[in-house]
């Protein structure tokens, strides 16, 4: 890498960048002084402060229309998680435990109580995409021990379907008598579920499905219309989120799969995205933005951050894996 990308990653006006330069792209540990300060420095700064300023008297964040209605305290704590924090900042676990504490007066929260449900963290409703990535968040958090969090883990990863994807429970099928096909949407985050869980969880018929099928596709195609590109594609940032093609790049490099032949069209195409200097172009982003940063058309942190980690992670896995048979 570039010396004066990496400077600009590791500026101390964005702490949360500096952190995660420090940890992922450096490889210093977490005992050094110089993450011990950019953590401190996380804990504080604007975008955080922000987001926390948000909360309620509860100490939660409020379903309101101008934050993101009943997706709220989920993307929210996905920034917050992107960000560098983790379960041990004390304002985090009063919020996680009311989403995993039952209560029939969680409706009541909601701005859509009607799709009160599709928010509901409970055995019954797992399966959207949202959820899968709000799962993510907790294990990102640090939640996995915690017997809820597992739990529904569990649940989720034997939801696997018969085509190795994963589906909103409310989505029917275009024929009658038909099993409505996974969605390509809510699939995306499954895969990045599993490149943050344990390596024990990497095995078994769900699995093998889910890999399978990604790499039928080439990971961004349709399968049915091949060579149709279904993934949106732009280096993008939505809702403290990555755009589908940076989560499958991200997911497969956290599952050591960054250099399997199926991944070829996704390298070939983020390769080519437009840089300056070796900074990297922010595409697309929400108007309402989780986290502040330079607008689409201007190097962005983010996004250099993540291309860069892309490429360490191909070049620590450079010998091409066979093929799984799946």
């Amino acid at each position: 890498m570039d010396e004066r990308v990496l400077s600009w990653l590791l500026e101390e006006k964005e702490p949360s960048i500096r952190y995660r330069t420090l940890t992922e792209l450096l490889g210093y540990p977490e005992d050094s002084g110089e993450v011990v300060s950019a953590k401190q420095a996380v804990a504080a700064s604007k975008n955080v402060e922000r987001i926390f300023a948000r909360t309620d008297e509860r100490g939660l964040f409020p379903n309101k229309p101008e934050y993101y209605g009943n997706w709220t305290t989920f993307i929210y704590l996905t920034a917050l998680a992107e960000l560098g924090l983790t379960g041990e900042d004390p304002r985090i676990w009063p919020i996680v435990d009311w989403i995993l504490t039952p209560g029939d007066d969680k409706c009541e929260h909601f701005v859509q109580k009607e799709l009160g449900y599709a928010y509901l963290l409970d055995e019954a409703s797992l399966g959207a995409c949202r959820q899968a990535a709000f799962l993510s968040t907790l294990v990102r958090l640090g939640y996995l021990d915690d017997p809820r969090v597992k739990r529904l883990v569990e649940v989720f990863v034997d939801k696997g379907r018969f085509d190795g994807g994963y589906l909103c429970k409310w989505k029917k099928s275009r024929h009658a008598g038909q099993e409505p096909k996974s969605c390509y949407i809510a699939t995306v985050p499954a895969l990045l579920l599993y490149s943050v869980l344990p390596e024990s969880y990497r095995c078994g018929e769900n699995y093998d499905g889910l890999l399978r099928y990604f790499t039928s596709r080439n990971m961004i195609y349709s399968k049915t219309e091949p060579g149709k590109l279904i993934a949106d594609t732009r280096l993008a940032l939505f809702d403290g989120g990555l755009s589908h093609i940076l989560t499958v790049a991200r997911a497969m490099c956290g599952l050591g799969l960054a250099n399997i032949p199926e991944m070829r069209d996704v390298w070939e195409i983020l390769e080519v995205k437009p840089q300056v200097d070796g900074k990297y172009i922010l595409e697309a982003a929400n108007t309402k933005k989780a986290i502040l940063m330079d607008k689409p058309g201007q190097p962005n942190k983010w996004v250099t951050f993540y291309m860069y980690w892309f490429e360490k992670s191909k070049n620590l896995f450079s010998i091409l894996p066979k093929a799984k048979s799946l």
